[in-house]
């Protein structure tokens, strides 16, 4: 079953997120709360220019991550045939790449949000999508429930 990490974005103190379709059925995997801005030496001045871009990163499922101890113990145990062999950057990636449905169903749902597709990379280890996105666009797609008065 695929599942899909949600990409929320912090908006100087306040969460903006893409919308889903009305129909769609989402769940939150993570949610930080108590992170305040001040903790860290920042403090809200003004808005940000609606102009400028905003990264997004999100986050894919990889659905063999169980199989990551045993498979360093494969070549970590001394009782092991493989003991002592090493795992290639390209091998890793392989065994926990995300399926080639999981990138293309969140690709397809960007793309029926109003990304344009040229602006969405998959990063090295297909693990992640990315892009940037003009701040009003986040703004205009922020969930209703967050929505506030110009």
């Amino acid at each position: 079953m695929l599942t899909v990490l949600t990409a929320c974005v912090a908006l100087l103190g306040s969460t903006s997120a893409l919308t889903l379709p009305r129909d769609a059925n989402y769940v939150l995997h993570e949610k930080r709360e108590g992170l305040q801005a001040t903790a860290f030496g920042l403090a809200k001045r003004s808005p940000v220019s609606s102009g400028a871009l905003m990264p997004i990163r999100i986050g894919l499922t990889q659905p063999e991550l169980h199989r990551g101890y045993d498979l360093v113990m494969d070549v970590a145990h001394p009782e092991s045939s493989n003991y002592g062999k090493h795992y290639s950057a390209e091998d890793v990636n392989r065994m926990f790449a995300p399926t080639a449905e999981t990138v293309q169903t969140v690709r397809d749902w960007l793309i029926s949000s109003g990304i344009a597709e040229h602006r969405i990379k998959v990063s090295d280890n297909k693990g992640w999508l990315a892009l940037e996105l003009v701040i009003d666009f986040l703004i205009c797609c922020r969930a209703p429930d967050r929505r506030t008065p110009h």
